[in-house]
């Protein structure tokens, strides 16, 4: 009997729906704001944007910019940072510019950059910021520069000031501290990468607590690749390990103030129902402020493997002597692996250098070859 009453009950609900077509009026655009002032930044720049209203124009317009390519940039705009404590100062309040004449500055519709050095930014002053549309649009908003008595990284028990002296650490048995002696601000944030040729860095890690310590294990996989999308993961065995060993890395530490730290935790998440935190007036998006400091870490490992060790490359290479001392890591999991990745220093064809390298295929001891040169292994 309860099943039947069930199913009477849907056939009844079923028959009471009627599904028709609806047409939404087109949307009114909104205007986007990504802003995140930076005294460690000769310069600054404010990205303005649209909301997407359902419109064919709503097509995506190429270029580049810091951090995104703009879907509808909003080009024409009047904007201006100013300092709130300092109203008399030259760089109290400046005005920003689409396309400057500076040929060192990437330049895209609805990129706005600030003059050098501008504006000025003090640890706890208020930066108010003003964006005028041509179509008289105003949107408006405000953030508190953070500021830090002193960042610090440390392992096992040693720590650095940030920036300061290269810092080592062994992945298998080492955690990286990241702490934060805060004046003002509310937020700290951790990313570690490893700097291709050009300094970018190859898939960073970074992740921030709303406290002043951040703690990571040296042997911790990058459980964000799967999450974020980058790659597929079916276990924690298959993700890739933040550090490798033999790699260089660089660590920056960042404090961020409350307007950024909204931003950065908030979003609309279908599953949770969690809303975008938005501090804006007139208008959505981000206008914050954070400070960061670098530090570069050289990451080693327990020397477990027959391939492991120092290594001298000499000889010539392009009629020019050269000679490297190798200190050389299996970077991969996996006792089959032969992804390997060195420490080198030494003489090289353009001059001294110091870096790290991805190898593969050295064999055991003895001698070998890389790229042509005599390499013979230390022992």
């Amino acid at each position: 009997m309860k099943y039947s009453a069930i199913a009477l009950l849907i056939v009844f609900a079923a028959s009471a729906c009627e599904f028709g077509e609806t047409t939404i009026a087109e949307g009114d655009p909104i205007v986007v704001v990504h802003a995140v002032m930076r005294p460690d930044r000769e310069r600054q720049w404010v990205l303005l944007e649209q909301t997407l209203t359902g419109t064919e124009s709503d097509d995506s317009v190429s270029g580049r910019i810091p951090g995104n390519a703009p879907q509808l940039p909003l080009t024409d705009a009047t904007v201006t940072v100013a300092n709130l404590g300092m109203p008399t100062d030259p760089c109290g309040m400046v005005f920003f510019t689409e396309r400057p004449i500076d040929p060192g500055l990437e330049t895209s519709d609805g990129l706005y950059w600030g003059p050098v050095g501008c504006p000025t930014m003090r640890t706890g002053d208020t930066l108010l910021l003003t964006v005028e549309t041509v179509q008289g649009e105003i949107v408006s908003g405000t953030t508190e520069i953070p500021g830090a008595d002193a960042m610090l990284l440390s392992v096992a028990g040693e720590a650095v000031t940030v920036p300061g002296p290269t810092i080592t650490m062994n992945r298998d048995n080492d955690t990286l501290v990241a702490e934060v002696i805060v004046t003002t601000g509310r937020a700290v944030q951790l990313e570690v990468g490893s700097p291709d040729s050009l300094g970018l860095l190859k898939r960073p890690f970074a992740m921030f607590v709303d406290s002043t310590a951040i703690t990571l294990p040296g042997d911790l996989p990058n459980f964000l690749l799967g999450i974020l999308g980058e790659e597929d993961t079916s276990s924690v065995e298959d993700v890739e390990p933040i550090f490798t060993a033999g790699r260089y890395y660089s660590a920056t530490v960042a404090l961020f103030d409350d307007r950024y730290f909204d931003y950065a935790r908030s979003g609309n998440v279908p599953l949770s129902g969690r809303g975008f935190i938005n501090n804006l007036t007139g208008g959505m998006g981000v206008f914050g402020s954070l400070v960061a400091a670098s530090n570069r870490l050289k990451v080693v490992g327990d020397v477990d493997d027959e391939r492991e060790g120092l290594y001298s490359v000499v000889g010539d290479v392009e009629s020019t002597s050269v000679d490297l001392d190798l200190e050389l890591y299996v970077s991969a999991a996996g006792e089959d692996s032969t992804s390997l990745s060195a420490f080198v220093q030494g003489d090289w064809v353009f001059g001294p250098i110091e870096t790290s390298d991805v190898y593969s295929g050295l064999p055991v001891g003895g001698q070998c070859r890389l790229g042509g040169d005599v390499c013979s292994r230390c022992v």
